[in-house]
């Protein structure tokens, strides 16, 4: 069983469900078009991970073969924004922010080639979604691990990308004007921020 490819699935999911801008726009569309359109903003997202995923692999690939210290550095610096990610996720999910007003289904904006288009601008003009890639892909990887495996991963990551948000918008969707949406995103913080929090001290102290 290959359990560094097991974690890196587990970090992928717990980094997919944790609110930012990509669930945003997706919730954003489903409440104006439903599923029908927060089913290609989640492909538009996709398109923008793949983007900058296919980037990162090349990058690491040449700092796995370059430094040996400089492999440890972004390890540890992975680890800080990972502890980043799960104190801000677990701020927000016990603050119970309030989403502010929802939008009618139908509006135009929620038209499918629009949400494509959304989905992808908005993951690629977000840096975040860089630094993720660099960040947490050499958590699981090796000095002489093949390219093959690294875009093994990214395909994990992008499959499970797809179906989480394909999921979300479907259940906002359906749940329309209700607050349903908020109450799963509030729980979903706390949880995530809990479980990422554990994984930082875990892989920062975790020895090569």
């Amino acid at each position: 069983m290959d359990t560094r490819l097991l974690a890196f699935a587990a970090v992928s999911a717990l980094l997919i469900v944790v609110p930012g801008p990509d669930m945003a726009l997706v919730g954003r569309n489903a409440l104006r078009g439903g599923w029908r359109s927060a089913w290609p903003t989640a492909l538009g997202v996709a398109a923008g991970i793949a983007g900058w995923g296919l980037g990162s692999v090349l990058g690491v690939a040449a700092l796995l073969a370059a430094s040996a210290v400089a492999f440890t550095i972004v390890k540890l610096a992975g680890a800080a924004y990972l502890l980043y990610l799960g104190l801000h996720s677990l701020r927000a999910g016990l603050s119970r922010r309030d989403p502010g007003p929802q939008v009618p289904v139908g509006a135009p904006e929620a038209r499918a080639g629009a949400a494509f288009r959304q989905g992808l601008l908005g993951n690629l003009l977000n840096p975040k979604a860089a630094v993720i890639f660099v960040t947490v892909i050499p958590q699981f990887i090796r000095p002489g691990d093949s390219p093959v495996r690294l875009l093994g991963m990214l395909l994990i990551f992008e499959i499970m990308l797809v179906a989480w948000l394909g999921l979300y918008g479907y259940l906002l969707g359906r749940a329309g004007q209700s607050r349903v949406g908020q109450r799963v995103r509030c729980t979903l913080q706390t949880v995530s921020g809990l479980v990422l929090v554990g994984f930082a001290a875990r892989l920062a102290t975790e020895r090569s």
